[in-house]
């Protein structure tokens, strides 16, 4: 099969191009053929059909009145990536389409494209773009469904694009467009929900409960080397930005101070962060760290702090936990706890209770061979259920639907 892989980067800039370049290797792995298609960019990943991806565009670097109106009409709908990647339909002749996010730099009018070419289309949504103008719902330091279907206007209301009328505006502007087009209820044959909470705010706003399937993520397991024992410290990974609970975190952690943690990302948070824990010895920031610096330091961890405040899909930051054979003390929030098994897998703490999270963390310190119990089991269930063996098969399965 030759599968057509969309999404507006073509580089690891977060988790969705983290499991898009990792559904493709599995596609490939067993024979198929996977064309990308996404934005030009310098950091973009080698590709024999680079010439065929749209142009770059920065939004946020957008100056002048006219540039702005172009870059306006470009996330409304481009032209541009319609034609490319048509034209790149027409080079390769791809059984189905799997897109990503397209939103913006691509735009819905590649859905126009492929429809028009009579390519079936499959897309996995990361986020709530389909019902949330600012793909988050979450806005003023809380969760958000004030949108819903119709209600995009709210958006401009509560400034939900970068605190900016303008921005709120024009994505806005943009839901409403593609809602009365039918952009995406007319030309998308399967939508791939990672967790079920995400399906289910999908389909009370909206989308056809018939064309959207649940289907977690898949990790390349075999990359990650389990370690059951520990260094004598807690870990928290992630950027440090509003609705990730990191003040309910470091709240926890000022009453909980026999539990050692360390906080590795970067972001707007971390200089206040560092400031509210200025007092707190038993909290280091170890800064952004990857590959090997990053698995390292996961692997020395007694257990994984999520304490997300926002509508997380299904978090990467627990399957590569998993496979490192760590226990997660999660939130009971978004697709966190479908991840993880209460007591089995790991702990889960009430949303915004800093007691809570603080009685879970020190549950984890004082029962040091239960955590180690709980990473066995959570290195178990990301192989049997998260693996990509699994994965394949059900995508598959998704792709027969969408093409018959």
């Amino acid at each position: 099969m030759k599968v057509l892989a969309a999404n507006k980067y073509y580089f690891v800039k977060g988790g969705a191009e983290r499991y898009f370049f990792e559904l493709n290797r599995i596609l490939e792995a067993r024979g198929h053929e996977v064309v990308p298609f996404a934005m030009e960019h310098e950091w973009n990943e080698p590709s024999d059909y680079a010439s065929h991806f749209a142009s770059f565009e920065a939004f946020d670097e957008t100056d002048g009145l006219a540039a702005r109106a172009r870059a306006a009409a470009r996330i409304l709908y481009s032209r541009e990536a319609r034609r490319r990647i048509e034209r790149l339909v027409d080079e390769t002749r791809p059984d189905v389409a799997h897109l990503h996010n397209i939103a913006h730099q691509l735009s819905p009018s590649i859905l126009w494209g492929l429809r028009s070419k009579g390519v079936p289309v499959v897309q996995t949504l990361h986020d709530f773009k389909l019902v949330c103008p600012n793909y988050s719902m979450f806005v003023d330091g809380e969760t958000c469904e004030r949108c819903g279907t119709w209600r995009y206007y709210n958006a401009v209301l509560h400034k939900c694009m970068r605190g900016s009328v303008t921005s709120s505006a024009l994505v806005a502007l943009e839901a409403y467009v593609h809602k009365l087009l039918g952009s995406y209820a007319k030309n998308v044959d399967v939508f791939v929900a990672p967790s079920r909470q995400l399906r289910d705010r999908m389909v009370a706003h909206g989308v056809d409960s018939g064309k959207i399937v649940h289907l977690p993520y898949s990790i390349a397991i075999d990359e990650y080397t389990p370690t059951y024992g520990a260094n004598g410290y807690g870990v928290y990974v992630g950027r440090l930005s509003t609705g990730k609970g990191l003040e309910t975190l470091v709240r926890a952690l000022s009453k909980a101070r026999e539990v050692r943690l360390k906080i590795v990302g970067s972001g707007p948070l971390e200089e206040s962060l560092k400031a509210s824990t200025a007092e707190l010895p038993n909290v280091e920031f170890e800064g952004y760290r990857e590959g090997e610096e990053l698995r390292s330091l996961v692997s020395g961890a007694l257990f994984v702090a999520v304490p997300s405040e926002c509508f997380e899909n299904s978090p990467l930051t627990v399957y590569e936990a998993f496979a490192q054979g760590k226990p997660v003390v999660g939130a009971r929030q978004g697709g966190i706890p479908e991840l993880v098994s209460e007591g089995e897998s790991g702990l889960i703490f009430e949303t915004g209770n800093a007691d809570d999270l603080a009685d879970k963390m020190v549950e984890m310190w004082e029962g040091p061979d239960r955590a180690v119990e709980m990473g066995r089991a959570a290195r178990v269930r990301v192989e049997t259920e998260f693996g990509p063996d699994v994965h394949y098969e059900r995508v598959m399965e998704i792709y027969e639907r969408a093409t018959a």
